[in-house]
């Protein structure tokens, strides 16, 4: 009996249904409840600032401070107020002094294509309803790509997306203030192009990635030599070169403070004044905070969620007929992550979520039923 209910004809139909009902969980809570933190202050500033720059081509700080301020504060909650502009010393200068809000620009415009998006969408919205479209767009295409994952496989196992949502909150990320989300959509959609022998598709994705967020070079790079395996010399010579440009002119125009300026501000202390800020490197530091942070990620329940999807993906790759691209993506997904965390010890989940949906869908992809033998 059990076996008739899990081989059901109609669970494809109960996961579309599911799937369509959780889309339109993602869109009332980034109408409803939108997650704003911190972020949407420094993004809007970010979007508002060619409006402030005059004709001779300075910037005017005290408008731009005053408008995005303006911007912000209607959509946010007395809590939420108090908590942006007075929950601490930090939080008191950026509000108090436009020239330390200004000051943590490099911060933001560093993520270029992030904020050329947010500038078109602006055109039909204003800058924080933009902010929270964009990351539920991303949500949105993260959950169709599960579904299409999950779509031929057979039975009760077209729910198979549902629990990678869930395990990662997915929804957490559909109102997000941050790139995170539609930087995720980009790569786990390279990831797919890939599983699908596209890679054309697959290295346009990924650039589009490294656009979004620089540090995207990272996971780029380690796959620009999985393409080399796999003797696509051509499309892996231009993700690795087109990545580092595209990575060096956002920094570089950007004006980003630097990899250990930004650790440093981190992990270290948040600075009211970004100006001129140029700590000098402490390997001291940078170990005490990556085992710190070692200690910490590992008792998060999102890491060991993310260790069982590997195991899974593993057995499920071990089988025939598995996929040419499959195991070699799912190695560059784990030494990426691996290489990122050393740069960047953090215990965020968001930054690891395109190694986390792209493990999704690896188990997906692999999960497929095999053909049958001849």
């Amino acid at each position: 009996m059990m076996t008739a209910f899990a081989e059901w004809k109609g669970w494809r139909a109960v996961s579309a249904a599911l799937a369509l009902l959780i889309g339109f969980y993602f869109i009332f809570f980034a109408v409803t409840r939108p997650a704003l933190d911190w972020d949407v202050v420094g993004y809007t500033m970010a979007i508002l600032k060619p409006g402030a720059i005059s004709a001779d081509g300075t910037l005017d700080v005290l408008a731009l401070h005053e408008r995005s301020w303006a911007t912000v504060k209607p959509h946010l909650s007395p809590e939420a107020l108090a908590y942006l502009t007075t929950g601490n010393s930090y939080s008191e200068a950026q509000h108090l002094a436009p020239t330390a809000l200004i000051s943590q620009l490099p911060l933001y415009e560093s993520k270029y294509g992030y904020i050329i998006v947010l500038r078109s969408v602006v055109l039909a919205l204003e800058p924080v309803r933009a902010i929270v479209t964009v990351s539920l767009v991303g949500a949105l295409g993260i959950l169709m790509l599960l579904l299409h994952g999950a779509w031929r496989l057979e039975g009760i196992a077209t729910l198979a997306w549902l629990p990678i949502v869930l395990l990662f909150g997915l929804g957490s990320f559909a109102s997000m203030v941050s790139p995170d989300t539609i930087f995720t959509f980009a790569c786990v959609a390279g990831i797919a192009a890939l599983l699908s022998e596209r890679v054309r598709l697959a290295v346009f994705c990924f650039l589009v990635a490294v656009l979004l967020r620089p540090d995207g070079i990272v996971l780029n790079v380690v796959l620009s030599g999985v393409l080399a395996v796999r003797r696509q010399y051509g499309p892996a010579l231009v993700l690795l070169l087109s990545s580092a440009v595209a990575s060096a002119a956002a920094l570089y125009f950007g004006k980003h403070i630097g990899w250990w300026a930004q650790f440093h501000f981190n992990f270290a202390g948040p600075q009211n004044i970004l100006t001129d800020f140029q700590p000098p490197f402490d390997p001291a530091l940078y170990y005490k905070v990556l085992l710190t942070q070692i200690g910490t990620v590992s008792h998060l329940s999102w890491v060991h969620a993310a260790l069982a999807a590997v195991l899974i993906a593993i057995l499920l790759l071990g089988r025939p007929a598995s996929g040419r691209w499959a195991s070699l993506v799912l190695g560059a997904l784990l030494v990426a992550a691996g290489v990122r965390f050393l740069m960047y010890p953090s215990s965020e989940i968001r930054f690891y979520t395109p190694h986390l949906f792209g493990i999704g869908l690896i188990i997906l992809y692999a999960a497929r039923p095999r053909p049958a033998a001849a």
